[in-house]
């Protein structure tokens, strides 16, 4: 009898425990979804911002600027060039000519500018900028999931999809997903798996903050739900196989 009690209550909390999982909102995303047609959207040059990390590099190691990091102790110079972050002002400091405005300039207009105030400090300035705090989200059906750095202002879809790992095709579902906007004006622009083989799919310009979404198909969502329902459940058996287990000691 005491058994039957048991497995009766064990019964009804897994079923209070189903009930209140499948009654949980799912979050909803609204967004607009556009037309798979590879059209190339030119957002132009990147525009330097406060908070971003600049390395500086000068391409003329004859000049003493710059010099060799292997000879230096300068913690700032590394083994690509000077790095400098961009103040709140949209300034950064540097060597010899102190505070200079960057914000709203290109890597190629900083570079120009730079070449322009080392003339007469440094002979044959040739400067080169990088952006090293870019990066894009990779999510869903693939082998690395999170943050994705660029080593460029703007990569291909294919080259992200290659440092994240590949995509999972026996988890993915039909499509794939570039998400795209900063919260307010968001964009979806969706393509199939089919079209993945085109080069101008896999050449579309990946730019920064860019979320690369790939949605997992039924089969995967029933089976990561499944997993879940049983990590829920474990601690429901273990309890059932105790009292079972009292109540025969008890005998």
């Amino acid at each position: 009898m005491k058994i039957i009690f048991a497995t009766s209550a064990a019964m009804l909390l897994l079923v209070i425990a189903f009930g209140c999982s499948s009654i949980r909102n799912s979050p909803s995303i609204v967004s607009e979804t556009f037309t798979d047609n590879p059209v190339q959207q030119d957002k132009g040059a990147y525009l330097i911002k406060s908070g971003d990390k600049l390395l500086i590099s000068n391409l003329n190691w004859s000049a003493s600027l710059f010099p060799d990091p292997v000879k230096t102790q300068n913690t700032q110079n590394s083994e690509s060039g000077y790095a400098a972050s961009v103040h709140q002002d949209g300034t950064i400091k540097l060597p010899e000519i102190g505070t200079i405005q960057v914000s709203g300039l290109t890597r190629g207009k900083l570079a120009d500018s730079l070449a322009k105030l080392y003339h007469d400090i440094i002979k044959d300035p040739i400067f080169e900028i990088e952006i090293t705090n870019l990066r894009v989200k990779v999510l869903g059906a693939c082998n690395i999931q999170g943050i994705v750095l660029l080593d460029k202002e703007t990569q291909s879809l294919g080259e992200v999809l290659a440092k994240a790992g590949g995509i999972k095709f026996n988890e993915a579902d039909e499509k794939i997903q570039i998400i795209r906007g900063d919260g307010q004006e968001q964009k979806i622009i969706e393509y199939d798996f089919q079209q993945l083989g085109d080069p101008r799919i896999m050449n579309l310009t990946v730019y920064n903050n860019d979320i690369i979404y790939i949605p997992p198909s039924r089969e995967g969502m029933r089976s990561v739900k499944l997993s879940r329902k049983l990590i829920l459940i474990q601690p429901i058996l273990i309890a059932l196989n105790l009292a079972i287990l009292v109540i025969n000691l008890r005998k």
